[in-house]
């Protein structure tokens, strides 16, 4: 009787102060009604759990406390689905060993509602004696719900394409296509490669996403879409698998609006070379004819003709007095100007300004590489200016 109540007083002493001392586990990942995205895969949850002596993390071996071990418990539906062991030794997602910080990543079977709790299993020296005390956290709720995401069409991982390219991918959700308009969704394409990063917004139709891409260079390249989308007011961000592709050959859309912009220039009509005239007067009833610019003496009168207009000057040369008068006019002059189907007296005789033959310089082979309207100015600026910026890619490809 004395031995029992000597072990009784014993169990007292060594488990009293077990609960006075306020041992306890403590969830610190996943928060509490944390949201996770279920993208192409199953999200991957990290698991966080520490034992504490009042706000104090126990390490194993450093305090009263010779072994420790964790265990996360997964609850769905009330009922418990998965039991994982923690660690504390820099593996399993666990960012430095014997920190006192317990750590797992688990995957959910499937989208849904989790209450997750930690049970830590503890041997406690008192006295040299060890007890091993069983101690359990409080139920942490986590939320799990499909994302979008994206799966890249265009290129293909390994390919090789041009320095131009149309990148196209599929918004999915659980392996179906994504019609569903959301404007919280946000979806770009990052590509990396050569020294290179540049990161794209894409646009969506549908479940479509597309973007063109100028790679500046050969090489290699990988190309990852960022979607991010939010749920429940937080925002689930998730990458698509990478694709590596080799970019062999200069793309030559831009050479070929170049060519196509100067066929068009060419094609468009010429400004016509300015229009002459060949005069045909009669004097004393025998005809002159003066080319366009051209002058010419005929006895005492000198006559020059315009280039451009249906003009003739008359001039008297020689003579005390003048001679020439308009039919409209008696007052005599020794200069004045016939225009076509004008007429005028010289003396006793009459001078006619029959008619103008309008003449048409035939152009020269070079006239239609001259810019010479407002449109054929234009669009050879367009293809000089579609044929440079292809030259500067051309240069940075090569270089």
């Amino acid at each position: 009787m004395r031995r029992q109540c000597k072990w009784l007083w014993l169990v007292l002493l060594l488990v009293s102060p077990l609960k006075a001392q306020e041992w306890k586990v403590q969830i610190t990942s996943p928060l509490p009604n944390s949201i996770f995205g279920w993208a192409q895969n199953a999200p991957e949850i990290s698991l966080k759990g520490e034992f504490l002596k009042g706000e104090e993390k126990i390490i194993p071996k450093q305090s009263e406390v010779a072994r420790l071990f964790l265990t996360g418990q997964v609850f769905s539906g009330g009922k418990l689905i998965d039991t994982v062991p923690m660690w504390d030794d820099g593996t399993h997602g666990d960012e430095k060993g014997e920190d006192g910080t317990y750590t797992t990543l688990y995957r959910p079977p499937k989208v849904g509602e989790y209450q997750v709790r930690v049970r830590a299993q503890a041997d406690i020296v008192r006295e040299g004696k060890v007890f091993t005390r069983e101690f359990w956290s409080d139920f942490v709720a986590f939320k799990v719900v499909p994302v979008p995401y994206a799966r890249i069409t265009q290129p293909e991982t390994g390919s090789e394409i041009k320095g131009k390219t149309t990148f196209r991918a599929r918004l999915l959700v659980l392996e179906k296509p994504f019609e569903e308009r959301d404007e919280t969704l946000k979806a770009s394409v990052k590509v990396e490669g050569e020294g290179w990063r540049k990161e794209l917004p894409l646009n969506r139709k549908g479940s479509l996403l597309t973007a063109n891409i100028n790679f500046p260079k050969r090489g290699t390249y990988r190309l990852v879409v960022m979607v991010s989308v939010q749920k429940y007011g937080k925002t689930l961000n998730n990458k698509s698998e990478i694709v590596e592709v080799r970019v062999t050959k200069l793309g030559y859309f831009w050479l070929a609006a170049a060519a196509f912009l100067f066929l068009i220039f060419l094609a468009l009509p010429p400004k016509e070379p300015p229009l002459r005239y060949r005069h045909h007067l009669r004097f004393k009833g025998r005809e002159i004819v003066l080319e366009p610019g051209e002058k010419k003496r005929e006895g005492e009168l000198e006559f020059e003709a315009t280039l451009g207009e249906k003009r003739v000057k008359i001039k008297q040369t020689s003579g005390d007095k003048p001679d020439l008068r308009r039919q409209s006019s008696p007052i005599p002059q020794r200069e004045l100007e016939l225009k076509e189907r004008e007429m005028c007296l010289v003396g006793e005789g009459k001078l006619v300004y029959e008619r103008a033959e309008p003449l048409r310089e035939k152009p020269k082979f070079w006239h239609r590489l001259l810019p010479n309207t407002i449109w054929r100015f234009l669009f050879l600026v367009l293809a000089l200016l579609a044929l440079a910026y292809w030259l500067l890619q051309w240069h940075q490809f090569a270089g």
